[in-house]
């Protein structure tokens, strides 16, 4: 007969844990609650000549995370703006796509600083390129908004 091994779960960090390990590892991250949603809000500079880039990212209650670009945001009105769920041009923000929600790419249990902060390194780094020559080169699929609240659906349900 075979053994079977038990193999313990990571334990979920809540929103608040997750924000505050983000605070360690990034100096001048500021942690704000608005509404019961938590936002942190961090800047990141892709590579040394890259300028700095302000990043908000917001907790939902899903466990999941919308990351945001925020602020003067070059090209926002160009129709063909990459691996976004939405612009926001009133208030000079994008809620970038840097994962496919469906396929399990990122899950709660994986912390936001070691996985949405370097993804979010690296699709600004693809978004200087495209600023440059209306090519992404990322990669990737972009899921649209109704697979996302699908997906969300799909996750309450469970």
């Amino acid at each position: 007969m075979a053994t079977k091994r038990y193999h313990p779960r990571k334990k979920r960090l809540t929103q608040i844990q997750q924000f505050l390990l983000v605070r360690q590892y990034f100096s001048g991250t500021k942690i704000t609650n608005k509404q019961g949603r938590l936002h942190l809000y961090i800047t990141l500079q892709p590579t040394p000549f890259s300028p700095n880039y302000p990043i908000k990212i917001i907790g939902n209650s899903y466990g999941k995370y919308d990351v945001w670009l925020i602020g003067n945001i070059q090209k926002i009105d160009d129709p063909n703006f990459p691996h976004k769920y939405e612009v926001d041009k009133k208030n000079h923000k994008v809620r970038l796509c840097l994962y496919h929600p469906s396929r399990n790419e990122w899950e709660r249990d994986q912390e936001v600083y070691n996985t949405l902060i370097p993804w979010t390194c690296e699709w600004l780094y693809y978004y200087e390129l495209w600023l440059d020559d209306g090519k992404w080169r990322g990669g990737g699929e972009h899921p649209n908004l109704d697979d996302r609240k699908i997906f969300k659906k799909e996750k309450i349900d469970k």
